[in-house]
């Protein structure tokens, strides 16, 4: 998400928990500032995604809150060291 931010996005992060894989997050990003959706559109003819679920997908509890992060560059590759720091931590 910073890093997205650096590259002068505006962004929304949002979660899911997915059945069998945990929880997954994802980031809506615009070159200029949006705000996060609030309804489905009745068109698409969803089951399981309402204007509640929607909203719900973009309230993070406490513990999965913003933390001070290094940016992702191609030359440093953050990411990976923070997914390995991470796993390292299951060993």
């Amino acid at each position: 998400m910073e890093t997205l931010r650096s590259a002068g996005f505006f962004v929304h992060p949002y979660h899911v928990a997915v059945p069998s894989f945990g929880e997954w997050g994802f980031t809506l990003a615009k070159r200029e500032p949006f705000a996060a959706p609030t309804h489905v559109p009745a068109e698409l003819g969803l089951r399981f995604l309402n204007a509640g679920a929607l909203a719900s997908l973009f309230v993070f509890p406490a513990d999965m809150g913003p933390v001070e992060v290094e940016l992702n560059r191609l030359d440093n590759q953050q990411l990976v060291r923070y997914y390995e720091a991470e796993w390292g931590r299951w060993q």
